[in-house]
């Protein structure tokens, strides 16, 4: 089975997991856009969907975001949009789209420590690929991974709860 898991955000991340075995990472493909006076980071959505093509998940389990406390309403709504093109991409390749809240994945996968604890998770869970996580910018290539693991976890329980 071909899993992806998706930290959303325009410096997130996605993961693919083959037969429970982490074969790819790749970071968000982002653009950057200006707006008033400034660049911005947006998600490229050609790119998106060219890794999408290539990753070909039978699902894809989206983090499930909203806004953060403190964050500002138009931080928010950029943070969303971002969301917004992963979820509406994968489903316009026809890929199947599960959004998971983060702190029903993170509870099951046992995540603690914020963005390092799902580092050092995902560096213990795959040690031969550590490098993939070991800056502190790479939180959402673990998360990514971490989420693509609990969706194959998800997958398997109801594997066997229907054949047994």
């Amino acid at each position: 089975m071909r899993v992806v898991g998706v930290d959303p955000g325009a410096y997130g991340a996605l993961a693919l997991l083959v037969d429970g075995r982490l074969v790819s990472v790749a970071d968000m493909p982002i653009l950057k856009v200006r707006r008033g006076k400034t660049d911005k980071a947006e998600v490229n959505g050609y790119e998106l969907a060219a890794v999408l093509r290539e990753m070909a998940p039978d699902v894809l389990y989206l983090e499930q975001v909203g806004g953060i406390t403190g964050q500002s309403a138009s931080a928010a709504f950029n943070f969303g949009r971002a969301a917004g093109a992963v979820e509406y991409t994968a489903k316009a390749l026809g890929f199947k789209v599960e959004l998971v809240a983060p702190a029903t994945w993170k509870r099951a996968m046992r995540i603690n420590g914020g963005k390092d604890g799902s580092r050092a998770a995902a560096v213990g869970m795959w040690p031969e690929q550590s490098d993939l996580f070991k800056r502190v910018k790479d939180d959402g290539r673990a998360e990514a991974a971490l989420l693509a693991e609990y969706g194959r976890q998800q997958k398997e329980k109801m594997r066997e709860t229907v054949f047994s």
